[in-house]
């Protein structure tokens, strides 16, 4: 469960900053979802080349990328819309 909110919170965080400082819509839409995403394909490159290794299996990181990335892109993006509507509200 730590894990999953080490990487919704800074998505949704990195969504609202986006929405609040980056005045072309299109582009603080995709920055919304693609920091995350980015940001979440970094930390786990760097866990798997550049930490030591910690023993296991097959490398899974790509699967993790593929569900994790995407769960955050979406979070980010949803947080953007979030924010939009609610400062539209205001």
């Amino acid at each position: 469960m730590t894990l999953w909110l080490s990487i919704l919170i800074p998505s949704a965080v990195v969504g609202i900053l986006c929405e609040l400082f980056i005045k072309h819509k299109t582009l603080g839409l995709i920055l919304a979802g693609a920091i995350p995403w980015f940001g979440l394909l970094g930390w786990q490159l760097y866990m798997e080349y550049f930490s030591p290794y910690k023993g296991g299996g097959a490398s899974m990181w790509i699967v993790g990328q593929l569900f994790a990335g995407t769960i955050a892109a979406l979070i980010g993006i949803g947080c953007y819309f979030l924010t939009k509507i609610i400062r539209a509200n205001d």
